[in-house]
């Protein structure tokens, strides 16, 4: 008896500190870090904009996708009077894509450069769209980081890419409303047209590079 009860007391004694052991031992569970940088191959393309929580940000697709119109320059709708009710007047970062969301529920022009962009699936992605004018102006600060795009200095001819902020412009009318007959441009040639500017007004139905973004 007294051989089976120091046995049992061992047991016992090896059993609490196995126990305590487990506990003092498992894994410490780490939260996600996030380690983005701008230029990393991410997603179906290259980061061009990290936000302040490090988390999410922007990518571009690494290719043009030829050129393409804003769209609807002109319009059937009875309700609208073409060109210039505002739709997508957005132009800061993180609007892209309601823009182009709004454009191409209004517009069934395929030559749009919304739907364009919209239409794209590639590298298992499906959800790019048109940049702001201001997502434009960071893919062309970061131009060199994403690749695909020509050697502007060996160029003689502008390089304009379209974006999916609409402005104001082109006249008023009869009532003295202003029409949104422009949509804003980006100048990426190695010399801009307009001296020290890039950002500009161009009416709807002229033809512009286009270079889809998403989101992540």
């Amino acid at each position: 008896m007294k051989i089976a009860f120091k046995f049992l007391m061992v047991t016992t004694v090896f059993l609490i500190i196995s126990c305590n052991k487990a506990e003092t031992t498992d894994p410490v569970i780490e939260e996600e870090s996030f380690d983005f940088v701008v230029g990393d191959a991410y997603q179906g393309g290259i980061i061009f904009y990290i936000d302040d929580t490090g988390e999410h940000g922007l990518i571009a697709y690494t290719e043009d996708l030829g050129e393409g119109t804003w769209g609807c320059y002109y319009s059937d709708d009875p309700d609208y009077l073409p060109p210039f009710s505002p739709i997508a007047q957005a132009t800061g970062i993180g609007f892209g894509a309601q823009n182009t969301q709004a454009i191409v529920d209004f517009c069934d022009d395929t030559n749009s450069a919304a739907r364009i962009s919209y239409n794209l699936d590639a590298n298992s992605y499906d959800d790019w769209y048109l940049p702001s004018i201001d997502e434009l102006a960071l893919v062309y600060q970061n131009r060199i980081s994403i690749g695909g795009f020509p050697d502007l200095s060996e160029t003689e001819f502008p390089y304009i890419y379209a974006s999916s902020s609409e402005g104001p412009g082109a006249g008023y009318d009869n009532e003295g409303t202003i029409f949104y007959g422009r949509s804003f441009v980006y100048d990426f040639s190695d010399i801009p047209i307009i001296e020290d500017t890039r950002e500009l007004l161009s009416t709807k139905h002229n033809d512009f590079l286009v270079r889809p973004i998403r989101s992540f």
